[in-house]
């Protein structure tokens, strides 16, 4: 009888936020689960499958159902919840623990959208005192928030980065002053890009015209590659961590020795999931500016980030 409801209850979870498209995958994960209550890694993978569902929403090529993304976060919570408490004391429930706080993330996003800033801040204050990023991205946040001179807009590229340098500005209270936007959201999401310019009481849609009438500077993640080419295009100056373009206060410049890689050797020497996202980070810092590789030096990670 006890896995008879189990089992309804399952089938309860995947019908709560179902797929735009039916999806093979999703549902081999879900038979995996009702074999196997306890398996760690198909929750994990439950709650990504979900998430990456949301990430369609966002190209609102159909009309939007800002309910279905909701209940799709909502059983990733409970999935990546699940994977924590099932996988206890692997790299699977690291993962998962640090999934859950990215789900704010997507919460706070989704707010963005529809209710403005003030609404994902809302949303990230909601944040549990329990869920907190590992200390090596707290860090890695810490120092991307740092590297950007104020009244800033800090153009991200991938999760680490992001959800990194939100956490610490939305849920640890830093640098208030700073505008964080995923690039790719930027870029492919037309509803929050038209909610960022109307806030901002703008026209135009071009990122340096955004950041001149915040009279602040663009500033740009070395999660990319490489500067991002942008349009209309920007003459990008290099910074320790970031590149910048636009004006900046005189003497706002962070210098390289006052970043801390503490949390990154502590990572390392513990062999921690989620050292290598900051350590690639770290590395295309040091390659396009050498200067950082002073304080790498001093915390002993110069060799672990290329230097």
């Amino acid at each position: 009888m006890a896995t008879f409801l189990y089992s309804a209850g399952l089938a309860a979870l995947a019908l709560q936020a179902p797929a735009p498209t039916p999806d093979s995958a999703r549902a081999a994960l879900w038979a995996r689960i009702s074999a196997d209550s306890t398996d760690a890694q198909a929750w994990l993978e439950i709650g990504r499958a979900y998430v990456q569902g949301v990430g369609s929403y966002h190209a609102h090529r159909a009309p939007s159902d800002t309910g279905w993304a909701r209940a799709a976060l909502d059983t990733a919570e409970l999935a990546f919840a699940r994977a924590s408490g099932y996988g206890r004391g692997t790299r699977t429930a690291d993962s998962a623990q640090v999934f859950r706080v990215y789900l704010w993330g997507h919460k706070a996003l989704l707010a963005w959208e529809a209710g403005g800033t003030d609404a994902a801040t809302t949303a990230w204050h909601a944040l549990p005192e329990t869920l907190r990023l590992p200390p090596v991205l707290e860090e890695l946040g810490e120092n991307l928030l740092r590297a950007c001179p104020r009244r800033g807009i800090l153009l991200t590229a991938g999760d680490a980065d992001t959800y990194a340098a939100w956490y610490m500005r939305f849920a640890r209270g830093l640098r208030p002053d700073l505008l964080i936007i995923p690039l790719a959201a930027w870029t492919g999401d037309s509803v929050l890009r038209g909610r960022v310019l109307r806030e901002a009481r703008q026209r135009g849609a071009g990122l340096q015209a955004l950041a001149d009438r915040r009279r602040g500077p663009l500033c740009a993640s070395t999660g990319f590659d490489r500067a991002p080419e942008l349009r209309p295009r920007v003459r990008w100056r290099t910074h320790p961590l970031v590149w910048v373009a636009g004006m900046e206060a005189k003497g706002d410049r962070v210098p390289a020795e006052d970043f801390v890689f503490a949390a990154l050797r502590l990572a390392i020497d513990q062999h921690e999931t989620w050292s290598p996202p900051a350590v690639a980070i770290y590395r295309r810092a040091a390659d396009v500016t050498s200067a950082l590789c002073r304080p790498l030096e001093t915390f002993g990670v110069k060799a672990e980030v290329g230097c």
